[in-house]
């Protein structure tokens, strides 16, 4: 293989070190150092469909793809950043995660696990669950139990005042 086509070659995936990232359009860009003292700069950083991440900060690290060898044509794959990297998962699980500490775990056993250092907010049309250290919050909606209203509006019947207990809630 002649000199100049093994270069090409050798040069269409490099790791590399971003800098200076922009959040700011469509996608987020990245300058990058590809041999050195030489830079590009607006490198796309690719994200799969669904996912987003804020801007990584600088000194993470991608996998750059020169598409077609062309050099002016970098897109960064997704990024790590091993410093923030959350490791000792059993084998089989998965983790979204941050760099705060914040994670959800999917198991191997069928258990999901949330960690969040202030809350977890469930928001599903009108109503809002928020659980945090202080307790659990519910707004809007109703609460039933096995199909029995159990929130204020519940009543019973029957209600004896003082230690007597009462009938049971009407179906």
């Amino acid at each position: 293989m002649e000199k100049d086509t093994a270069d090409k070659v050798r040069g269409m995936v490099r790791r590399v070190v971003l800098k200076n990232v922009n959040d700011d359009g469509e996608t987020q860009t990245a300058s990058v150092e590809v041999a050195p003292g030489i830079w590009r700069d607006k490198v796309e950083i690719m994200q799969p469909y669904g996912f987003a991440t804020s801007a990584p900060e600088d000194g993470a690290m991608a996998i750059a793809l020169a598409v077609g060898s062309n050099q002016d044509d970098l897109v960064l794959l997704p990024v790590s950043n091993p410093s923030a990297r959350m490791g000792k998962l059993s084998p089989g699980a998965a983790a979204l995660y941050n760099m705060f500490g914040d994670s959800i775990v999917v198991g191997a056993d069928g258990t999901i696990s949330v960690k969040a250092g202030t809350s977890v907010v469930f928001s599903i049309g009108g109503v809002k669950v928020t659980i945090s250290a202080e307790g659990i919050a519910l707004e809007g909606g109703t609460i039933t139990h096995d199909g029995v209203v159990i929130d204020k509006t519940h009543i019973h019947t029957g209600v004896v005042p003082g230690g007597g207990t009462s009938g049971p809630p009407p179906a």
